[in-house]
């Protein structure tokens, strides 16, 4: 079967607060010395030059209305090669959850192909939409903290498609990822559940959800969480505390209950 392929590179440089929206950094121009020598002596580099990587896909055969296509978008950034590894080996993680019937060799081009062979062999996949995206962008950064959200959309028909998202969190001096239990002070893992489950109770509140809610939807933990201006965002996928109907649900517990709770490298400096 032929397909369409597309594979774009862009580069722009992200300056002190690593900004997504600085100007465009020319792709012919190696990165400076001192970028390069952060990296290798495993030092958090004080910015970080992106790669946007854009893959799109369609089944040229098909040209009815609804063609099943792929748009991916993702990140990786210069001198950084062990948190590319990290991102492409998530991010392809994400998208093998829903993994269909035809082979593919676990990167994120051949899952994407995978995802229009299986579409190809759906009789009725022309016509339903078939689609799947993904976007990875920067959150935020704290320091040697970066973190990125990681969203995906997959729909095989009926009724709506399935969203999803992930906050992918890497320490740049360290050269690692980083799990949201390693943001709090140990110790501290039940008084921050605690905090989460008093956001809970304040969002059923404010949603006015009844106790037939309460009991069919109950507080659940999730490794879901990143830094907004606010404080330390939970983040739910669809289905996990609430019908797909209300979305993607957050809880934020301000960063005022966070003192002694989360690692002081993570909270505001006063």
């Amino acid at each position: 079967m032929r397909m369409t392929f597309l594979l774009l590179l862009a580069t722009a440089l992200l300056a002190g607060c690593d900004d997504p929206d600085a100007p465009a950094k020319p792709a012919d121009k190696p990165a400076s010395t001192d970028k390069i020598d952060a990296a290798q002596t495993g030092t958090a580099p004080e910015t970080l030059v992106r790669i946007v990587h854009t893959l799109n896909k369609t089944d040229e055969q098909c040209d009815a209305d609804g063609c099943p296509k792929v748009d991916l978008q993702w990140l990786t950034f210069e001198n950084q090669p062990a948190l590319n590894d990290a991102i492409t080996q998530q991010l392809a993680t994400m998208l093998i959850q829903d993994e269909g019937n035809a082979t593919h060799d676990g990167t994120i081009e051949g899952l994407a192909d995978a995802f229009l062979q299986d579409a190809s062999d759906m009789a009725m996949a022309s016509e339903q939409g078939w689609e799947l995206n993904a976007t990875v962008k920067k959150q935020g950064r704290r320091g040697d903290l970066v973190t990125l959200s990681m969203e995906t959309y997959e729909y095989t028909g009926g009724a709506h498609g399935l969203p999803s998202v992930q906050y992918f969190h890497w320490d740049l001096a360290k050269q690692q990822s980083i799990k949201p239990g390693d943001l709090l002070v140990p110790g501290q893992q039940s008084a921050f559940w605690e905090k989460a489950r008093e956001q809970h109770t304040a969002w059923l509140d404010e949603e006015n959800l009844d106790q037939a809610f309460r009991d069919s939807w109950p507080f659940d933990k999730t490794d879901n969480v990143f830094f907004s201006d606010k404080g330390m965002v939970l983040q739910y996928n669809v289905y996990h505390i609430a019908p797909y109907a209300m979305g993607q649900p957050t809880l934020t517990i301000p960063y005022a209950e966070l003192e002694g709770i989360v690692r002081g490298q993570y909270l505001p400096q006063q």
